[in-house]
């Protein structure tokens, strides 16, 4: 797929004379990062601007603030152990500030200006910027006014969801925001009907769904993924992958984990995900007596996240809220079912009986029902795996390429 995309690139190359896509983004892993490396092969340099404050390298090297902050640590790993393509520069600014509310307005100037600076001194020359993020979405609309260049902005979930609704500041920030980007990306349509409500014009919005790198993510089989991980072949794993926030809904699973065992006792949960609800959840699992039943994982890197996958029977997504999760596609491409909360663009990927079961958010007894149901069915791995193949960043690299095209065409 990669050299089929590079031998496309050659031939119908987006940017001429060297010319650069900057990305500014708040992290550089999984989703963001699969995207800008299928985007890559047709452009000729990409540079990654992943601005964070200072006290991010802090707090991860003390135990409380690491667990407190969970974003922080979250930033520093994506920046390290990074293999780059040859064309990616990774560029981190750093700024003074504090993780105070107070002090929002001049956090994100000052990771604006040091953006400004990092280019300065690398002397960046760029034809396109791409912010993920609307956060980052203010620094990009900065960098438009300052160096006259087109912005593409990628609106994903809470940015979309939550963030304008949080008080009037974040509602002016986004619509700023929004207002000021040549093209807006969103990840499905609900989050589309949310940006319409803040002002963006419907001529300017594209749905592209958040997709799977069909190197990584394929169908292995489940007896020597088990065997792999030395994980029971004789047990129904029901398989959850997400930080250990409370949006991600794992109380509810692991209450809902303790209705499920009074019907059957051959079922094993497995959780992957560090954040900091984890002493929360252990002691839930104990509080339940699921101890035998449940396995907290902890993170794993995203290359190992497909094993786990084919270990398993059943993928379980029961968040409370949610734009495009990336673990859909991911998981539905390894053939395997999801149950899932009924959330964000959730159905718009679960279209249909044969790829799973959605269920209410916030519903322990719906959550165990369905989870019973999937283990009891008889599953088509073929037809999932068919429908997953719209999700592959393969494919999905075409339509954000068209995306830069026709902001660029607009500037001629």
């Amino acid at each position: 797929m990669v050299r089929r995309l590079i031998n496309e690139a050659h031939e119908h190359m987006l940017m001429k004379n060297s010319e650069t896509l900057l990305v500014i983004c708040p992290h550089f892993r999984t989703f963001i990062r699969d995207q800008v490396n299928y985007v890559a092969p047709f452009i000729d340099n990409v540079v990654i601007m992943v601005p964070f404050p200072y006290f991010c390298e802090l707090v991860v090297k003390v135990p409380y603030f690491n667990r407190k902050f969970t974003f922080a640590k979250i930033i520093i790993d994506s920046l390290y152990d990074l293999k780059l393509e040859k064309n990616y520069t990774l560029l981190s600014p750093r700024f003074f500030t504090l993780p105070v509310n107070v002090l929002r307005r001049r956090n994100y100037y000052l990771a604006a200006k040091s953006c400004v600076s990092m280019i300065s001194k690398n002397h960046v020359d760029f034809s396109l910027i791409h912010a993920h993020f609307l956060e980052n979405g203010f620094i990009g609309a900065f960098l438009k006014n300052m160096y006259g260049k087109p912005l593409v902005v990628t609106a994903h979930g809470g940015d979309v969801y939550y963030l304008p609704f949080r008080d009037r500041w974040y509602n002016s920030l986004a619509r700023f925001v929004l207002n000021e980007a040549d093209r807006v990306i969103t990840v499905c349509k609900f989050n589309a009907e949310k940006l319409l409500s803040l002002g963006v014009s419907s001529d300017k919005l594209h749905v592209i769904p958040n997709g799977y790198d069909e190197h990584l993510f394929k169908p292995v089989s489940t007896v020597k993924a088990r065997e792999r991980l030395g994980l029971p072949q004789n047990k129904k794993i029901l398989l959850s992958v997400g930080n250990l926030v409370g949006v991600k809904g794992h109380t509810y699973l692991i209450s809902a984990m303790s209705l499920v065992l009074r019907r059957r006792k051959d079922v094993l949960l497995i959780i992957i995900g560090s954040g900091p609800l984890k002493e929360l959840l252990q002691s839930m699992i104990k509080k339940y007596g699921l101890e035998d039943y449940i396995v907290l994982a902890g993170g794993k890197k995203h290359e190992e996240i497909p094993t786990w996958i084919n270990a398993s029977d059943i993928f379980i997504l029961p968040s409370l809220q949610e734009g495009f999760p990336t673990v859909v596609p991911e998981a539905m491409a390894c053939g395997k079912p999801i149950v899932a909360t009924n959330v964000g663009g959730v159905p718009e990927a679960i279209t249909h009986n044969d790829l799973g079961i959605l269920v209410n958010p916030r519903s322990r007894e719906e959550l165990a029902s369905a989870i019973l149901e999937a283990l009891e069915r008889k599953w088509e791995p073929e037809f999932i795996l068919k429908h997953a193949e719209k999700y592959s960043w393969g494919n999905l690299a075409k339509q954000i390429i068209n995306v830069y095209e026709k902001t660029l065409q607009t500037l001629i």
